[in-house]
Parts: structure tokens; C-alpha cells; sequence
């Protein structure tokens, strides 16, 4: 007998790294552009050509608006993209694990020597998960989303904020930030709604206040920390603004949607796994 293993904790690694490394990407280079002269880009390394291109008619803050712009883009787009490679797992490994089947492998492979089998029953499994993310990326994201939601053991926490996010994304990427109809509920709006990590600090006499990077804290003080939710709004016509600060809130989102979707995926045992025997 030879047991597949199925580990759900893999599904969530595309949107996790996606959140880990824009976040770093973001924090290293968007303090490094404010301070850079945009009139004199060095050149990359080993570069045998320099380029030296130019906008006629824009300014030096034109030109920092439009970079900064670009960059938030970017970091959103890469959180989607990672967002959506864990969708497409999550669906693979639902599919993977109702769709199956120990005997129809059985048949297929009939009774050889131990390696032979494992080698056959590896190259039926990855064939059949292969064919079933084919059918995952071929989703759009309703219903890809509504796919995972309906074959996970509990309700996602976040089914809402992942369609707002994902709005976001098409905003940016289809009509350059610029708020469109597609976007738009009845009123002409498009809510933005994305968990974040909300700290306060409480003091004695039951005093609430938003903690910030080095505030000091009294002994007396109890430090509160929960997963909210902040929703912002945009009109159509809008430009949307995405401040700096909120890229990390973005990244963490993303990063809260990816654990909810692996801690519901699996079996209720902690490790997340699921075993097939054949």
C-alpha cells in the first residue's frame, strides 16, 4: 500500500512569500526614491549601455508622483498575483482530494514491483493535479473564490475583503488607478475593505490610544491588539491614492487571507493534512 500525502500548508506559501517580499521590496526602495535625483538615474550593474530617457513637459514632482504611483501598482499587483496562485491551490487541492480515485489508480497501474508502483502512482497523482490547476487558472475570481469557499470546512472570515482587494487590483491594472464603472456599486462607489492589525494602548484610567513606533508604555497600561477592518472609499472618476504606510497593512491582508484559507482547507487536525491510501 503506498499513502499520498496532501498538505494544505503549501497552499498558502504563493501569498505568503508575495506578502513577505513586497512588503521588504516596498520598506527598502520607496525611502531610497524620495531622496534619489530623478534627473541623473545611475546606470544598472554591468551595464554596457547607458539609458537615458525622458518625458517632455514633466516636472521633478511629476515625475516622483508618477514613480511612487507605479511602485504601489506593482506591490499591489504581486499581492493579487500571490493571492490568486493560493486560490488556484486551494481549489487544486479540494479537486485533488474529492476527485481521486485509489481504484481507478489501481487499475491503471495493475500489480508490478514497490518502486515501479510508487513511480506510477507519482506520475498518475501529478498528471491528474496538473490538470486539475489547469482548470483552477481558467476560473475568473468570483468564481474560483466561490469554488474554495464552498469546499472548505468552515466559512472564510474574509470572502468580502478579498473581492474589494481584488477590485483594487483591476482598478490599477486595467484603467491606471482611475476609478471606472466596472468598479462601482449602484451608488458610483468602490469600497476598499482590507484587515489590518489595529494595536491600542489603554492606560489606567481606561484612556484608549493608537499605539506608534516608539511610544512609550506604562506598566500600568494594557496593550490591545486585534485583526479589524478598515474600509475606505473611492468615487468614480477617482484617482486612487494608496498611502506608503498602507502598503503594509495591503501585505499583511494578504497574508491573513492566505492563513484563513489554509486553517479551513485541511482537516482539523493542526497539521493540515490529508492521506490517501493506494
Amino acid at each position: 500500500m503506498v499513502t499520498i500525502t496532501l498538505d494544505a500548508r503549501g497552499v498558502g506559501v504563493p501569498a505568503q512569500m508575495a506578502a513577505k517580499e513586497v512588503y521588504g521590496i516596498f520598506a527598502l526602495a520607496y525611502p531610497a526614491i524620495q531622496t534619489a535625483d530623478l534627473s541623473n538615474i545611475p546606470s544598472l550593474p554591468d551595464e554596457s549601455m547607458h539609458h537615458q530617457m525622458e518625458v517632455l513637459g514633466r516636472t521633478a514632482r511629476e515625475d516622483l508622483a508618477s514613480i511612487n504611483r507605479r511602485l504601489i501598482a506593482m506591490c499591489i499587483a504581486d499581492l493579487a498575483r500571490g493571492v490568486r496562485q493560493s486560490l488556484e491551490g486551494a481549489a487544486t487541492h479540494i479537486d485533488l482530494i474529492n476527485e481521486l480515485s485509489p481504484d481507478t489508480i489501481r487499475d491503471e497501474i495493475g500489480d508490478d514491483i514497490e518502486d515501479a508502483m510508487v513511480a506510477a502512482i507519482q506520475s498518475a497523482v501529478g498528471q491528474q493535479q496538473k490538470a486539475l490547476r489547469q482548470r483552477a487558472q481558467a476560473m475568473r475570481h468570483p468564481q474560483l473564490v466561490a469554488k474554495v469557499v464552498k469546499g472548505l470546512r468552515a466559512p472564510l472570515s474574509w470572502t468580502p475583503e478579498l473581492s474589494s482587494f481584488q477590485k483594487l487590483r483591476n482598478c490599477f491594472e486595467h484603467r491606471g488607478g482611475i476609478v471606472g464603472p466596472q468598479d462601482v456599486d449602484e451608488t458610483n462607489t468602490m469600497i476598499l475593505r482590507l484587515p489590518y492589525l489595529k494595536v491600542d494602548v489603554i492606560d489606567a484610567s481606561g484612556a484608549v490610544r493608537p499605539f506608534e513606533i516608539g511610544m512609550p508604555v506604562r506598566e500600568t497600561s494594557t496593550v490591545k491588539v486585534e485583526v479589524a477592518v478598515r474600509k475606505t472609499t473611492f468615487h468614480l472618476g477617482q484617482t486612487v491614492e494608496v498611502e506608503p504606510k498602507r502598503i503594509g497593512e495591503i501585505a499583511f491582508a494578504c497574508w491573513v487571507f492566505a492563513t484563513d484559507i489554509v486553517d479551513k482547507l485541511g482537516p482539523v487536525a493542526a497539521s493540515g493534512q490529508h492521506k490517501i491510501h493506494i
